[in-house]
């Protein structure tokens, strides 16, 4: 009976110590968890709130309690725009913020850097003039490319 103890305490202390992400797909409350109180909150409002942790300020929409939009630029300014984050933290923060999938560089000419997810679900932009990166559900970029069709009537 030893032994399956021995196999299983290695796994459930993996469960307990599995980092939680601010990512695609988490609750307001998963952010919380791992960014710490939010700076601002309008979730009732706007369904947005926004954290800053290790140099990074983070902006996340909610709908139906999961992050759709998740915007992520460094809270150092030069000339009044974040800085750039460079190609490893563009990489890295794709992988834990992304929602646990693969990042795939789009193959169209573009100013700025765009990614897709590997299962469809998501697409990510880095402005290179603004140096912020928005990973979104294409379910958040249709609701908010209708409401600004429906808008424009």
């Amino acid at each position: 009976m030893k032994r399956p103890l021995k196999l299983l305490c290695p796994l459930l202390l993996l469960l307990f110590v599995t980092p939680l992400h601010a990512q695609i797909g988490a609750s307001p409350e998963e952010f919380s968890v791992r960014l710490g109180k939010p700076e601002r909150e309008t979730l009732k409002e706007s369904g947005l709130i926004r954290f800053r942790k290790q140099g990074l300020c983070y902006i996340a929409h909610f709908e139906n309690n999961h992050c759709d939009v998740l915007s992520i630029f460094s809270e150092n300014q030069l000339m009044d725009l974040p800085e750039d984050l460079g190609e490893d933290r563009l990489t890295s923060l794709l992988v834990s913020e992304g929602g646990n999938v693969t990042w795939n560089p789009s193959g169209r000419f573009s100013i700025n850097r765009v990614w897709n997810s590997s299962d469809g679900k998501s697409f990510a932009i880095y402005d290179t003039m603004r140096h912020k990166l928005v990973i979104m559900t294409r379910a958040a970029y249709k609701r908010e490319k209708s409401a600004v069709e429906r808008a424009r009537l």
